[in-house]
């Protein structure tokens, strides 16, 4: 390749991950936790105290005659303690069949949103605004995912033809700056096709509401919302009748489900006019073996089969949303694809932070000492150090809240926290040395994950090892602190090794650096 070529690849990959790698680090540790999203939820909800398995339909007509507005939509989930989640003025409610006492008598019980959060953590940096219309979060990371796919197909194209070389030159000795750059591309390299599924699937799901915009606009005219909402809908939304209709039992649905489908894991059924005759129930679930494993089962009131979407029984239209959809969260392998999904989610963290070290660095050694690359330095960091301690408080504030006398405030402070947590630690690494804040940060940041599943364990006993789901979380987050402790260790060894770059020294307003030795010792 041309050495002008090339230096334009080179200026286009550096660019490119400037403006959106410290984004793809907040989506990418959030998404490497969301990967385990249906464990999450377990893990955060209170322990059931039922001491047998409640009925789902005495459940299902006590909601709907405690609230009616949950008779228009409603997403049951089966279970030993059923659960419902239903839109109550505006605002999604949660239910299970336990807050209804033997009398029928609903008592609220505490819920906590920490699964939710870390999903608009991942797809939309929890940036609100998400309620109906342009998703600003979403719109965001799908223009972002755009760029990411800019930035892998020029470092290909830059580090493909010295590949081989660089494959093996990862050393501990030698030169600090080599030591990065190479683990900063065979990271990239090995990790490639994960990332460029996470940049197609990522466009594909955060500009749809953009192109659908524009291609009404300019294009096909008003008539194509209705196209849209016909060819992604399941069924038809539903028009009320008055003429109430008497339910089937929810087991003779699963079943009708399992007979049209044969292995349906099912996750959730969605009923929308719960007693009308012109409502519908959509028994919705997976058949593990398959990339596109989404089935959807939809069935009238009387148990006749009015649609089914499986595997080998559906349009290209939805085979190919079924498979942007577990391509990109990974949860169509079970839990081994999830842990492969989970560490390359975390590598991929590395892969941005190194990316604009080695960047703020080389500009520094080219054009002189800048606040402009020290600036983005230290907000790197922080960034980085900020997401990762203000997730851990988070998860504290959710395990503790619903233990506690403030146990209706858990979704809002669990939210509060992330951001008390992120904007103080980046406001201290713009002021600290970054040498002394990373050697601060990696201190801290094991001990923060390793009190997630004591608390687990001091507050709730058994559940924490005897329940899967509970359990799995557990171990996350345990191996998450050993990976951050490895992380510590590494980063010691490395200022023991050899020099940091003058970038590292100093802080942003001192005219000069302070003693590499106190640095050091700091770190």
């Amino acid at each position: 390749m041309k050495a002008e070529r090339l230096r334009r690849f080179i200026g286009l990959h550096a660019s490119v991950g400037m403006v959106c790698g410290l984004l793809l680090f907040v989506a990418f540790f959030a998404g490497a936790i969301n990967v385990f999203h249906h464990e999450l939820h377990h893990w955060q909800s209170l322990p059931s105290h039922t001491a047998e398995p409640r009925n789902p339909d005495r459940f299902l007509e006590q909601l709907t005659t405690r609230f009616p507005q949950a008779a228009k939509r409603l997403y049951f989930q089966p279970g030993a303690d059923p659960a419902a989640m239903w839109l109550q003025d505006g605002e999604w409610q949660t239910a299970r069949a336990s807050s209804f006492s033997d009398e029928g008598v609903f008592r609220a019980q505490p819920v906590s949103e920490l699964a939710d959060f870390i999903n608009e953590l991942h797809y939309q940096l929890a940036i609100p605004g998400g309620k109906g219309g342009l998703n600003i979060g979403m719109t965001l990371m799908g223009l972002v995912a755009v760029l990411y796919g800019v930035a892998l197909f020029s470092g290909l194209v830059i580090h493909w033809p010295k590949l081989g070389r660089e494959w093996l030159a990862l050393r501990h000795q030698g030169n600090l700056r080599r030591y990065w750059k190479n683990l900063h591309n065979v990271i990239g390299v090995i990790s490639f096709p994960f990332h460029l599924i996470m940049a197609i699937t990522g466009a594909a799901m955060g500009l749809f509401a953009v192109m659908a915009l524009l291609l009404g606009a300019l294009v096909f005219g008003p008539q194509l919302q209705g196209v849209i909402s016909t060819e992604t809908d399941v069924w038809p939304a539903m028009e009320s009748s008055g003429e109430p209709v008497a339910m089937a039992l929810m087991e003779d649905y699963l079943s009708a489900a399992s007979h049209e489908v044969p292995g349906v894991q099912v996750a959730w059924v969605e009923v929308r006019g719960y007693g009308d005759s012109q409502g519908w129930l959509d028994v919705a679930g997976s058949v593990p073996g398959h990339l596109g494993h989404h089935v959807h089962v939809v069935l009238d009131p009387t148990l006749k089969t009015l649609r089914v979407i499986s595997p080998g029984q559906r349009d290209l239209n939805d085979a190919s949303l079924s498979s942007v959809y577990a391509l990109h969260f990974g949860d169509y392998g079970g839990v081994p694809v999830k842990l492969m999904y989970f560490l390359l989610g975390l590598l991929g963290c590395l892969l941005f932070v190194s990316g604009n070290v080695l960047w703020c660095e080389r500009r520094s050694d080219r054009t002189g000492p800048s606040r402009a690359s020290a600036f983005l330095l230290r907000l790197t960091l922080g960034v980085s150090v900020g997401v990762v301690s203000g997730v851990a408080v988070s998860f504290w504030v959710s395990k503790v809240g619903l233990h506690s006398p403030l146990d209706e405030w858990v979704p809002l402070l669990e939210r509060l926290a992330f951001w008390v947590v992120l904007v103080p630690v980046i406001g201290w690494s713009l002021r600290a040395s970054p040498l002394r804040f990373c050697g601060q940060g990696v201190r801290i940041m094991p001990w923060l994950y390793l009190l997630i599943p004591m608390l687990s364990v001091a507050l709730e006993g058994r559940r924490a090892w005897q329940e899967g789901d509970v359990l799995l979380v557990n171990l996350l987050m345990l191996g998450l602190a050993v990976i951050l402790w490895i992380l510590r260790a590494h980063f010691r060894r490395r200022v023991r090794l050899a020099e940091p770059h003058p970038l590292w020294v100093g802080r942003l307003s001192d005219e000069h650096p302070i003693h590499l030795a106190d640095a050091e010792l700091d770190s």
